[in-house]
């Protein structure tokens, strides 16, 4: 701690700098007077509890059910080949390329529901931070987007944003939690969807049945899966989405139990990995998902 007669010194220090650069720099002498007021040193401290966002970016926080905002963070890490990478980052990412796709008018997006009449389901905050311009280009553009998507309430940042990402990952909005149930969602190359698809309808089954009696055996020992490869490089990256529902607790076990898959097998998996993993041995489709795979890695 500085002496009465030090701080005095500083501070006026301070003031001659600031009058100084007032003409030539009206911002850093504003900042050199907040400086030398009392208690504005706590301006060059850091707010650990404050939230972290990159440069360039801003947060938009989206209040959503607790298992929603669960849903999303799982399926963004999902979506990506690292166990370091942040899920609200890959969230960020895909709303700052996908805002201007519905500024454009090449992307629409349905209004997210009102909760049912009565019903007051609890929300938690979600914050995503997305670039700063794309948020502001979408804030002035509020009105005019809500009349030509045909909206009924007004639009606004939070709704277009979280409609965006569930349509991303394959989800619906659903005010009253199915507790149950988790909503996974996997990426599939064209031809090996539409292979799935027809074998479950050929066959009559049904596809979270299958999933679970794939996790099921996981978590026994009794099966493990193969390693999803990456699109080969080079490769034109097309993917189809399938979601599906599966036991939460079945989900959250083998979540839980993929890091030491991860360990044993020598490869990442995740629960979207295993559950396409175990239709295609199900439906004998190795031969197809060899060649739509390529030999990536």
């Amino acid at each position: 701690m500085a002496s009465r007669s030090e701080v005095q010194r500083t501070r006026a220090h301070l003031g001659i700098a600031a009058k100084t650069m007032k003409d030539t720099h009206p911002e850093v002498a504003e900042t050199l007077e907040a400086l030398r007021k009392p208690y504005g040193a706590r301006l060059l401290m850091e707010d650990r509890n404050a939230p972290r966002v990159p440069s360039g970016t801003r947060n938009v926080t989206l209040m959503v059910p607790e298992h929603l905002r669960q849903a999303l963070q799982e399926a963004a890490l999902d979506s990506v080949d690292s166990d370091d990478a942040k899920a609200t980052h890959i969230l960020g990412a895909v709303l700052s390329a996908k805002i201007p796709q519905v500024l454009a008018g090449d992307l629409d997006v349905r209004e997210i529901p009102r909760d049912p009449r009565g019903m007051s389901t609890a929300k938690v905050g979600l914050n995503v931070p997305v670039d700063n311009q794309v948020v502001e280009e979408l804030r002035g553009q509020l009105f005019e987007l809500g009349e030509r998507l045909g909206f009924e309430s007004k639009a606004s940042v939070m709704k277009v944003a979280l409609r965006i990402l569930l349509d991303e990952y394959g989800m619906e909005y659903e005010p009253a939690a199915l507790p149950e149930l988790a909503q996974v969602q996997m990426h599939v190359p064209p031809r090996l969807a539409a292979a799935i698809r027809e074998r479950l309808t050929e066959t009559g089954s049904d596809l979270r049945s299958l999933v679970e009696e794939g996790y099921t055996k996981v978590l026994s020992g009794s099966w493990q899966p193969y390693k999803i490869p990456k699109a080969a490089q080079g490769s034109e990256y097309e993917r189809d989405r399938m979601p599906f529902r599966a036991s939460r607790t079945l989900v959250e076990s083998v979540r839980a139990k993929c890091p030491e898959l991860k360990e044993t097998l020598g490869h990442r998996v995740t629960p979207p990995s295993i559950a396409l993993d175990y239709l295609i041995a199900e439906f004998g489709l190795e031969d197809l998902a060899d060649a739509e795979f390529g030999s990536g890695q």
